[in-house]
């Protein structure tokens, strides 16, 4: 009797919980809700969960790319922010908030509870859903080429999304089936008498057949449905790391893009040490040309987000920096942005020293770095951005002026990875890279052996392709472990990438595995789901057979329970 009394008193106190943080109830007798609007708004929630979870997901698989987001908004706002981290907490928090949610509405299907969906969460609710829909539209718009990264990590994930999948579905069949008996079990027992002033009997017949058909129809049909899509689903399951593992090419190369930026301040020469000691094979980087014709190191238009220009030259802080000549340009701290803003959140993993190596960098210049990679035998990979001001003396003859350069210093030519611009006459020596994607024949036709593209911006099947064609594959540019190793077990030659530090201790991609073992798990999962649903399938079948064998007056607690909502039914048809 205690032990009965101690569990009705734990169930009336997690009763309150549920209904006070849901619904804001923490009378001891709530009003009832409107039952039709509730089942609508349970509806919403779900979607609203559903969306969150997805753009929680996008926003997982687009911190490859933070770095160009933040970025962008500098150039926008000229101010610097670490907006992905921003974006990521404020994802975190609506997910957790939706999901916190969800799992009370599961907890009043449990209890047995009616649901009421507080104002305050209804409005919160529509406020997120907006708000997500509205920074899918924006990264739809602004940064339209991360949609094609997210459909790639899908390639990924999909093997572990399915398992989580599965084990969703099966995880709410006790509730499905549950409410399914529960719906015929209503309709079992008759009812006791009801006052005539307060049912319509057509409107009573109504509510019994939609609860019929909902709970005895629909919603098992469309569980059942998406029970067999996700046992079915791994047949269109296509990720490169489903491997044997004597067919694993090697690790690609490492290109260090703009040197090693998360240790040391981006185009500098102290970034370009770091990249050798990453073992990474070559230095990629920005060339730009000086107002007197020296070529030298940088990504953006304007010094603002690298240097510290606007304590040297406050007057110019916007200029392009193709206007400053060299020698204003070495006047410009290229290190202590690094060390203020941390863009990687690495400046505390460097050591002191480090720190005060960084603080000291200065504008790289072409020729210094070209003097490196001639001493450590490394190639070099760059982007010429000629001088957009049309007064500017050298706007028509840039790549002669960096061929000029190359050619005056102890660098072997083959170690330049040349982009042609069809003006420029190279040596033979040089190299050819290409950023377009060109067949084979024609990139045969033109001596390139190489083609330099974005990752998401080419297909596993064209890289198997070009492979076949002797043609090498780069793709730019890979910072995170779960696409380097994507890329390596497609089989890509080589990446540029901000992270050559982490990488370089990578041995084997994250995950691969045997085709025959995914399998077996596939077939497994499937099959410990199938059971265990038909096992609470018979559970709640073997109760309801009791019920329907014992006398009515065996269930006063049931009949109780069953005149009350179909009063409450009644009720709310009539309001």
């Amino acid at each position: 009797m205690m032990e009965r009394q101690t569990i009705l008193r734990l169930k009336k106190l997690c009763s309150t919980c549920v209904t006070g943080i849901y619904g804001c109830q923490w009378k001891k007798y709530p009003p009832r809700p409107n039952k039709k609007k509730e089942r609508i708004w349970i509806l919403v929630l779900s979607c609203a969960f559903g969306i969150s979870a997805f753009w929680f997901y996008c926003w997982w698989a687009l911190r490859n790319d933070y770095d160009n987001l933040n970025g962008h908004l500098f150039e926008k706002t000229h101010r610097w922010l670490d907006w992905s981290v921003i974006l990521l907490i404020l994802t975190a928090f609506i997910f957790s908030y939706l999901l916190l949610l969800m799992i009370l509405a599961l907890c009043h299907f449990a209890l047995g509870l009616l649901l009421y969906l507080h104002w305050i969460n209804k409005v919160a609710i529509l406020i997120l859903v907006l708000l997500i829909l509205l920074l899918m539209i924006v990264i739809g718009i602004m940064w339209k080429e991360e949609w094609d990264t997210i459909i790639l990590s899908l390639q990924v994930t999909a093997p572990f999304l399915h398992i989580g999948a599965v084990v969703g579905v099966t995880s709410v069949a006790w509730f499905v089936i549950d409410q399914f008996f529960q719906s015929k079990r209503r309709h079992l027992i008759q009812p006791g008498p009801i006052s005539q002033t307060s049912r319509n009997p057509k409107e009573i017949k109504r509510i019994i057949w939609l609860n019929q058909t909902v709970f005895q129809i629909v919603l098992p049909m469309f569980y059942l449905g998406v029970v067999i899509i996700l046992y079915l689903i791994p047949c269109a399951i296509s990720s490169p790391c489903i491997i044997k593992r004597e067919n694993l090419a090697p690790r690609p190369i490492m290109m260090g893009h703009r040197g090693a930026p998360m240790l040391a301040p981006e185009n500098t020469l102290m970034s370009f040490e770091e990249t050798v000691k990453c073992e990474a094979s070559a230095f990629e980087t920005d060339v730009r040309i000086s107002y007197d014709g020296v070529p030298f190191l940088m990504h953006d238009s304007t010094f603002e987000r690298t240097t510290d220009v606007a304590e040297v030259f406050p007057k110019k802080i916007r200029n392009n920096v193709s206007n400053f000549t060299w020698t204003e340009i070495q006047k410009l701290n290229a290190g202590k942005w690094f060390l203020k803003k941390d863009p990687y959140s690495t400046v505390r993993t460097l050591s002191e020293e480090s720190q005060i190596n960084a603080s000291k960098q200065h504008v790289c210049s072409l020729a210094e770095l070209l003097d490196l990679a001639a001493r450590k035998k490394k190639n070099v990979l760059f982007d010429l951005r000629p001088p957009t001001d049309p007064c500017h003396p050298y706007l028509n003859n840039s790549h002669a002026i960096v061929l000029e350069t190359i050619l005056g210093s102890p660098i072997h030519h083959n170690q330049i990875l040349w982009q042609p611009d069809n003006k420029t006459v190279t040596p033979k020596d040089f190299q050819k890279i290409t950023g377009k994607k060109l067949d084979p024949e024609t990139l045969h036709k033109e001596n390139i052996r190489t083609i330099n593209i974005r990752y998401s911006g080419i297909s596993f099947s064209e890289i198997r392709n070009y492979a076949a064609n002797n043609i090498s594959t780069n793709l730019y540019v890979v910072n995170e472990r779960w696409l380097f190793s994507t890329l390596w077990c497609a089989r890509v030659n080589s990446v540029t990438t901000n992270a050559c530090h982490i990488f370089k201790n990578m041995n084997e991609p994250i995950w691969h595995i045997n085709p025959g073992a995914y399998l077996a798990i596939w077939i497994i999962t499937d099959l410990v789901s199938f059971l265990l649903i038909v096992s609470i399938y018979f559970i709640h079948r073997s109760r309801y057979m009791k019920i329907q064998d014992e006398p009515q007056s065996y269930q006063p607690e049931l009949l109780a329970e069953t005149e009350v909502k179909m009063k409450e039914d009644s009720e709310d048809t009539i309001l």
